[in-house]
């Protein structure tokens, strides 16, 4: 379920409300590192829960050939994203991909 424009607007406002507290108390390199997350958040909120169902976002540091040959039907894909631990710390290493680049090498039947 995608969120509304309410919601959208709260996470803005509350993003915003977030960084001035921020910009009070810590040094203003830790200011700008929090505010290009806040920017990343807002970008990406068009995509929550858009795709429906099972399909999920293509995690970070995945390609587009890895998300579509074998995340797409990854039982650990779920519509926030892959929710493999090996895959968040470590993109491409988790064992799906793994065996999938091995298939393509021949290594792996």
């Amino acid at each position: 379920m995608a969120l509304s424009s309410e919601e959208k607007g709260l996470i803005q406002e509350a993003l915003q409300v977030y960084l001035q507290l921020v910009a009070r108390q810590m040094p203003q390199q830790h200011v700008e590192q929090v505010a290009q997350v806040a920017e990343n958040i807002v970008r990406k909120l068009d995509q929550v829960g858009a795709g429906g169902g099972k399909r999920g976002n293509k995690p970070a540091g995945i390609t587009d050939e890895w998300y579509k040959k074998v995340c797409l039907s990854c039982d650990k894909l779920a519509a926030s994203g892959c929710t493999d631990k090996v895959t968040e710390k470590f993109p491409g290493k988790c064992d799906p991909i793994i065996h999938y680049e091995n298939r393509k090498k021949g290594l792996e039947r």
